[in-house]
């Protein structure tokens, strides 16, 4: 079996459907089917995690609550839980290229609670489902926030402001089927996620899933569990999480996640993250650590600062931590950014694989290019083109200037020498330079490439997924069409990973 392989970076909201938003349905089956016929081996997806009011899968508001806006209708309707009339006069939005969430919510839970109205409460399975202490502890959450306007918790009712016993036995009493119906949808969710994961299995398709390294500060462990985050005796946070200044942003970001208290989690062995991770690994047969850098260290920004040059490194739970949870998960390290000489032998004494990624370095960070030229790269990688933060590489060489190609393309005719990659010495239109870059990173000793279809299909600025540090609008919600998904593409990369011996073998077996 080829030692090396390739893989897909696209999340399932960005899939075709005609509901408004990419779900678990009939287009994830096809995608997966497409991505196997390239030769690739994974498909990487963004968290699955319920999201907070910007819709970023990375700002969740659980740990273990997953998104209902991707349970897939059609499944429901070959269920007879949902029937023809209960989708009539529905809007869904009418830009088949973007998510309105807003619309996609709304008409989606009508959907859902007729489809709950019409479910067996008695399936054994459910039942069986419901024991989940962490999945109650969500569904509870939902409905006390509902109820509190969708308000952050800090901002409810003096009643319900502090969780205790009696919170819980109130909404219990007052509001059990709401609490049913969010079992309901997570119980869905799984079901389709389970049929879907198997059927990636059938073609030998890993998935690779993403934990989000911090939980949004309005999260149901947030206010039920406050001890495992740095908070005053108000539960109100002293410090949140952010970056300095880089080529995203020149002041730097605050994020305002807020931190975990490492020390007390340390008291029982880090009992949560371990239980995060266990349920991460029941989803995913590889799981990438967002943030890996924030168990090394973590840029603390004081709560009431308006200013993020004013953080400070503090110290995560370190090596220690990462030899406990690296044995029982297959793991990769993500979301490192630009790192400092310390944070590199952090990841060479963690021996897990890291990800790299060559956009933001080959156009931002010219002093420290060769440590990430396809030609250098460290066999121990995921080595990406772009990612969901980077802006595409069709934009990237529209806006550089003749003298800055010009030295790109010495770049590239270099690396072309080290790895045996043919060059033309004639005139290069921007989308042979993409593809002798997507060539490039194919050639490399790097055990593993991944692309978003952004590159591969090499199109422009509306189709980038998100902007770093804003609350733009479009983020997120970039879709692709049915038609898109060509033979062209396909069988130009399927010659790549043949070529450069990445081809799925277990695939072509099959």
């Amino acid at each position: 079996m080829n030692e090396k392989e390739s893989g897909v970076i696209m999340h399932i909201t960005s899939l075709p459907s005609k509901y408004g938003i990419g779900g678990l349905g009939k287009e994830a089956y096809k995608f997966i089917d497409y991505i196997k016929e390239c030769g690739f081996s994974y498909w990487e997806i963004l968290p699955l995690e319920d999201v907070g009011f910007s819709n970023s899968p990375f700002q969740v508001i659980t740990a273990f609550g997953l998104n209902p806006l991707l349970i897939d209708i059609d499944d429901l309707i070959e269920q007879g839980l949902v029937n023809s009339r209960d989708l009539q006069n529905l809007d869904f939005g009418e830009n088949p290229r973007k998510v309105d969430f807003q619309k996609v919510t709304l008409s989606k839970d009508i959907v859902f609670k007729k489809a709950f109205k019409r479910f067996d409460l008695e399936n054994k399975e459910y039942l069986e489902f419901k024991k989940d202490s962490q999945i109650f502890k969500y569904c509870l959450f939902k409905i006390i926030k509902l109820n509190n306007g969708n308000k952050a918790w800090f901002d409810y009712s003096l009643e319900d402001r502090y969780y205790d016993e009696e919170v819980m036995v109130h909404y219990l009493k007052h509001h059990s089927k709401e609490i049913e119906y969010q079992y309901f949808l997570q119980f869905v969710f799984i079901k389709q996620w389970n049929k879907l994961h198997d059927y990636a299995k059938s073609k030998n398709i890993e998935i690779i899933g993403d934990i989000p390294h911090f939980l949004g500060f309005d999260s149901d462990e947030m206010y039920f569990n406050p001890e495992l985050f740095m908070v005053d005796k108000r539960n109100l946070v002293t410090y949140v999480a952010g970056y300095p200044a880089d080529n995203f942003n020149s002041r730097g970001q605050k994020w305002g996640y807020p931190l975990y208290d490492w020390e007390y989690m340390r008291l029982n062995n880090y009992k949560w993250w371990r239980r995060r991770l266990y349920r991460a690994s029941s989803l995913y047969d590889r799981v990438k650590l967002n943030h890996f850098r924030g168990f090394k260290e973590v840029y603390a920004i004081p709560f009431r600062s308006k200013n993020p040059k004013k953080g400070v490194f503090m110290d995560g739970p370190g090596i220690e931590f990462v030899n406990l949870i690296k044995e029982e998960n297959n793991l990769i390290a993500s979301g490192l950014g630009n790192y400092s000489l310390k944070i590199r032998d952090f990841i060479k004494e963690s021996d897990i694989p890291y990800n790299i990624t060559l956009i933001p370095t080959l156009f931002d960070d010219v002093e420290d290019i060769r440590r990430i030229l396809p030609s250098e790269i460290d066999e121990n990688t995921y080595f990406y083109l772009g990612n969901h933060d980077n802006t595409p590489i069709k934009v990237k060489l529209d806006e550089i200037s003749e003298v800055k190609k010009e030295e790109l393309l010495k770049i590239i005719k270099e690396e072309c020498i080290k790895l045996n990659v043919s060059f033309l010495e004639d005139a290069f239109s921007n989308y042979d330079i993409a593809f002798k870059l997507i060539e490039l990173i194919f050639a490399s000793k790097a055990e593993h490439v991944s692309f978003t279809f952004q590159d591969l299909f090499f199109k422009g600025k509306e189709s980038r997924m998100n902007r770093p540090s804003t609350l733009l609008e479009d983020n997120w919600t970039y879709r692709f069409l049915p038609f898109e998904f060509n033979n062209d593409l396909k069988n130009k990369i399927f010659s790549l990973n043949d070529k450069y011996c990445r081809l799925n073998v277990k695939n072509n077996k099959k």
